[in-house]
C-alpha cells in the first residue's frame, strides 16, 4: 500500500490497549488482516466518559471536562449526565475525587478500549475504511471508519522453548517453530563455538544470542507465541536475562508495551502490544481438557502418542548440562522438539481456532478470554445504554453472602443393578431462558412479573439474557451439525459462564436475587424430578445439581436406550406441562438419558453411615460394550500410587463380574510385602507454595522437598520407616505396612463394608459374591 491510499479492508482485532499521549486519550488496536498482514488501528477522537447524577450541580472538579446532559438514568431511576474528559487519568482523578466527595459515579471503571468495541457491537471482527500508511511491517489507519463483519484469518505462529542451565541462572538456547498455513521454519539459537546450518546457530555469548532472537522476532513477525509455561518461565526468565544484559526486551510490535506478570490467585498474564500469548497448560485448563497432570510429556503422551527424547525418568537437568557440554546438536534437537511438541498439541486440541471462536463470541480479545465479567459487560452494557440505563462502578455494589450451590442427594450407599442416568441438558441456561432471568428483567421485575418457583421476580417481556442463550443453543446445534467442535466448545465455555458471573462480585450487575433464583429453581427442579419418578415406581439413589441416579425396578431385566427414552419423554412432557400450567411459562428444559450402567456401587463416607457424594463406580453399559467408570474415586486422582489405582481397578473388577475376591487381596499383600510392587508406590504431589512458607504444619511432600532443596513444581517420594523420602534419594527401608494401612485397606473397606465384611478379616476363608 501506498501512503495515503483509500483502503477497505476486513481484519481480526487481536490486541488493543489505550495510552494518554499529549493531553488526549488513544486507542491503539493491532488486527490481522484477510490477507494476513497486520494493520494498526489508531483512534484519536473519542473521550473517556463517566457519568453522575443530574443533581449534583457542581462537581468540584480541577481538570478540564465537558458536561452533557443524556437520555439515562441509574438503576434507581435518577437522571444522571455524562462527564467527558481528554485522558484516562483525568477521568480516574475525577472518579476519585467525586468519591471522596460523596458524589456516586457510574461506568467509571470501564476500560476505554473495551468501552470503544462494546458501545459498536464490535467482536474482534471489523471492516476498516479509511487511508492507509505503511509503518514498518505495519498497515497504520488513524480515525478510520469501523463497522462489523466476519472474518477468520490465518496466524503466523512461533512456539518458544528455551534451555537454561545451573539453576536457571545460565540461558543455553532458545528455540522456534515457526508457522502459517502449511508453511514452517525451525531454528535453534544457541550459545556456544559451532558451525552454523539451516537449523542452528551459534553465539559466543547470551547477549548476542538474546539480540540475535529479538531481531529474528521482529523480522518474523508473529501475531501468536505459544509455548509450555512460555509466560511464568520462558518469557519472565528472557526478559530478566534482557534486564541483566541492559537489552531492550523489544518482542512488542510498533515499539508498544510489554507487560509479564503473576496473577493474584495463581498463574500468570502477558500483554504484548500486537502479538497474542497463549500458555498451553493454561489454555488446556480453561478449555476443559484434563490429564494426570499438564508436563509436557504427560500431554504430549496422550494427546499425540509421542513424548520428548530425553526420557522423564532420567535426571532432566544433569542431562541438559551434560549435552550442553559434550554434544550441543543433540541438545538443540531436544529443545527443538519441545517446541514442535507444542505446536502439535496446539494443533490436535485446537486451542487456537478455540480461542478465535471464543473471541468471536464474547467480544474479548484474545489475550482477555478469562476475564468472564467482562465478557457479560460486553454483551449487556450497550444494550442497557440503550434502553436508557447506565450500570455501576462494581466496587459500588452492596454484597450480601453467595447463593446456595447446586442440590445434592444424600446418597444411598449400596451395590444396586440396572442404574440409569437422567441428566438436565444445560441446566442453568435452560433455568434463565425459562424464567427469563437476568439482570434487566431484574431491574422491570414490575412489568408483567413472572415470579420462579422460589418466589424471585422477572419481568417476562423485558430482558435479553435468554434471547441470547436461545441463539447461542441454536448456534451450537447447527455447530454439532457441521462437527465445528471449536465453536460448540466455545459457546458451551460462554453460556456456562452466565450463572458464574451475576453471582460474582466483581461483575457490575451483581445482585442476590439473580444466583438464588437459577439456583433455588434448579434444586426445585431436582427434588420435583425425584418426586415424579418415585410416584411411578422408581428409585432415586443419588441426585447432584442436573443428575439423577435413578434405579429402574427389578422386574426389568433387559434394559435398552429406548426405555431410557421414555422415562425421558414422559418427564419432559411432564414439565412442559406443569411449568405451563403454573407458572404460565414455556419450558426451555431438556432431560436427556445420559447412560446406563448395569451395576453401580456407591461407596459410604469414611466414617459415617450415608454415602460419599461424587464418589461412585458402575459398569457402564453402551452399544453392546462394557466398561468400569470410576467418578472421584481414588483412581482418578492424582496423590494416590500407582498402587492404589491399579488394586482398585481390579477389585471393582472382580465385584462386578463376580470373581474371587479375599484369595486375591491376601496375594495383593504378600507381594507387597515381598517387594514386588517397589516401582507402583510413589506419591506424587506439587508444591502450591515455598517450601519455607509451611510454617504450621509441614506435609509429607514438603518433607521430603526439603531433602533435595526442592521449591516448586512436583514431588516425588515414597515412605520409608524413617518417614518421606524422595525417589532421588536412597530408600531400600520402605514402610509397606504403611502402604497396606493407608493405600489398600481404605479401597478395600469401602467396598468389603457394604456386605458386612472388611479388610482386616481378610483371612477368612470363602468367596464374596456382590451381586445376586
Amino acid at each position: 500500500m501506498d501512503d495515503g491510499t483509500l483502503n477497505t479492508i476486513k481484519a481480526f482485532i487481536i490486541t488493543g490497549e489505550w495510552q494518554d499521549i499529549n493531553g488526549r486519550n488513544v486507542l491503539k488496536f493491532i488486527g490481522v488482516s484477510e490477507e494476513s498482514s497486520p494493520i494498526e488501528i489508531i483512534i484519536t477522537n473519542v473521550k473517556p466518559v463517566l457519568f453522575i447524577e443530574r443533581d449534583v450541580t457542581e462537581p468540584g472538579l480541577h481538570m478540564v471536562y465537558k458536561r452533557k446532559p443524556v437520555k439515562l438514568k441509574n438503576f434507581y431511576g435518577q437522571d444522571v449526565d455524562a462527564l467527558y474528559f481528554d485522558t484516562e487519568r483525568d477521568l480516574r482523578i475525577a472518579a476519585e475525587e467525586l468519591g471522596k466527595n460523596g458524589f456516586r459515579t457510574y461506568e467509571a471503571d470501564i476500560d476505554p478500549v473495551r468501552r470503544y468495541l462494546m458501545e459498536r457491537f464490535l467482536n474482534a471482527q471489523i471492516k476498516v475504511a479509511g487511508k492507509a500508511i505503511k509503518k514498518g511491517q505495519l498497515t497504520q489507519f488513524i480515525n478510520p471508519e469501523i463497522e462489523a463483519c466476519e472474518i477468520t484469518p490465518q496466524f503466523k505462529i512461533a512456539s518458544i522453548d528455551i534451555e537454561t542451565g545451573l539453576e536457571n541462572r545460565l540461558l543455553y538456547s532458545i528455540a522456534v517453530h515457526l508457522t502459517r498455513d502449511f508453511y514452517e521454519d525451525k531454528k535453534v539459537f544457541m550459545v556456544g563455538d559451532g558451525k552454523n546450518n539451516d537449523l542452528i546457530n551459534f553465539y559466543p555469548s547470551e547477549k548476542e544470542l538474546l539480540q540475535s532472537f529479538i531481531l529474528w522476532l521482529r523480522e518474523q513477525d508473529p501475531d501468536i507465541i505459544i509455548g509450555w509455561h512460555i509466560i511464568g518461565f520462558d518469557l519472565m526468565f528472557l526478559e530478566t536475562k534482557c534486564n541483566e544484559l541492559y537489552i531492550p526486551f523489544e518482542i512488542a510490535r510498533g515499539n508498544g508495551r510489554v507487560s509479564l506478570r503473576s496473577r493474584k490467585g495463581g498463574g500468570y498474564f502477558a500483554s504484548v502490544y500486537g502479538r497474542v500469548i497463549i500458555d498451553g497448560p493454561q489454555s488446556l485448563r480453561s478449555s476443559f481438557f484434563t490429564f494426570e497432570d499438564y508436563k509436557l510429556e504427560t500431554v504430549a503422551q496422550e494427546l499425540l502418542r509421542e513424548g520428548k527424547s530425553i526420557s522423564p525418568d532420567e535426571n532432566k537437568v544433569a542431562e541438559i548440562e551434560r549435552l550442553f557440554i559434550e554434544d550441543k546438536r543433540k541438545l538443540a534437537e531436544y529443545n527443538l522438539q519441545d517446541a514442535v511438541l507444542v505446536t502439535e498439541i496446539f494443533r490436535k486440541a485446537g486451542l487456537i481456532e478455540l480461542s478465535v471462536r471464543r473471541s468471536q463470541l464474547s467480544g474479548l480479545l484474545m489475550d482477555q478470554l478469562g476475564m468472564m465479567t467482562a465478557a457479560f459487560d460486553h454483551f449487556l452494557l450497550p444494550r442497557i445504554h440503550r434502553e436508557g440505563y447506565v450500570a455501576p462502578n462494581v466496587k459500588d455494589l452492596e454484597v450480601s453472602d453467595h447463593a446456595a450451590g447446586g442440590y445434592v442427594f444424600d446418597p444411598q450407599p449400596g451395590l444396586y443393578n440396572n442404574v440409569i442416568v437422567l441428566d438436565f441438558r444445560s441446566l442453568y441456561p435452560s433455568i434463565i431462558q425459562t424464567f427469563k432471568i437476568d439482570p434487566y428483567s431484574r431491574l422491570l421485575s414490575s412489568k408483567d412479573p413472572l415470579v420462579t418457583p422460589t418466589g424471585y421476580r422477572f419481568s417476562s417481556t423485558h430482558h435479553f439474557l435468554p434471547d441470547f442463550i436461545t441463539h447461542l443453543i441454536d448456534q451450537r446445534t447447527k455447530a454439532k451439525q457441521r462437527n465445528d467442535k471449536q465453536l460448540s466448545q466455545a459457546i458451551k465455555i460462554l453460556m456456562n459462564s452466565f450463572y458464574g458471573v451475576m453471582g460474582s462480585y466483581g461483575c457490575r450487575f451483581y445482585h442476590p436475587d439473580l444466583p438464588s433464583a437459577i439456583t433455588g429453581t434448579g434444586q426445585w427442579l431436582l427434588l420435583q424430578s425425584k418426586e415424579y419418578l418415585e410416584q411411578r415406581g422408581y428409585s432415586v439413589v443419588y441426585g447432584d445439581t442436573d443428575s439423577l441416579f435413578v434405579k429402574l425396578p427389578d422386574t426389568i431385566n433387559d434394559f435398552s436406550s429406548e426405555d431410557g427414552r421414555k422415562i425421558v419423554r414422559d418427564l419432559n412432557l411432564y414439565w412442559k406441562t406443569r411449568l405451563k400450567k403454573e407458572f404460565t411459562v414455556e419450558s426451555f428444559l431438556e432431560i436427556e438419558f445420559e447412560k446406563y450402567y448395569r451395576k453401580f456401587i456407591i461407596t459410604p463416607a469414611r466414617g459415617g453411615d450415608s454415602g460419599a457424594k461424587k464418589r461412585y463406580a458402575g459398569l457402564l453399559k453402551y452399544d453392546g460394550e462394557e466398561r468400569i467408570e470410576f467418578v472421584g474415586l481414588e483412581i482418578v486422582r492424582s496423590d494416590w500410587t500407582r498402587l492404589a489405582k491399579e488394586f482398585q481397578v481390579e477389585l471393582y473388577e472382580r465385584i462386578f463380574y463376580g470373581k474371587e475376591v479375599k484369595d486375591w487381596i491376601k496375594e495383593v499383600v504378600r507381594r507387597v510385602y515381598s517387594g514386588e510392587f517397589d516401582d507402583k508406590l510413589i506419591y506424587r504431589k506439587r508444591l502450591r507454595k515455598d517450601v519455607d512458607d509451611y510454617t504450621k504444619t509441614i506435609p509429607q511432600h514438603v518433607r521430603a522437598a526439603k531433602m533435595i532443596d526442592k521449591n516448586s513444581g512436583i514431588i516425588y517420594y515414597v515412605i520409608t520407616k524413617r518417614g518421606p523420602v524422595p525417589v532421588e534419594l536412597k530408600h531400600n527401608d520402605i514402610d509397606y505396612q504403611h502402604y497396606v494401612d493407608k493405600q489398600l485397606k481404605p479401597i478395600a473397606d469401602s467396598l468389603l463394608i457394604l456386605m458386612g465384611e472388611s479388610f482386616d478379616s481378610i483371612v477368612k476363608t470363602g468367596q464374596l459374591s456382590f451381586f445376586d
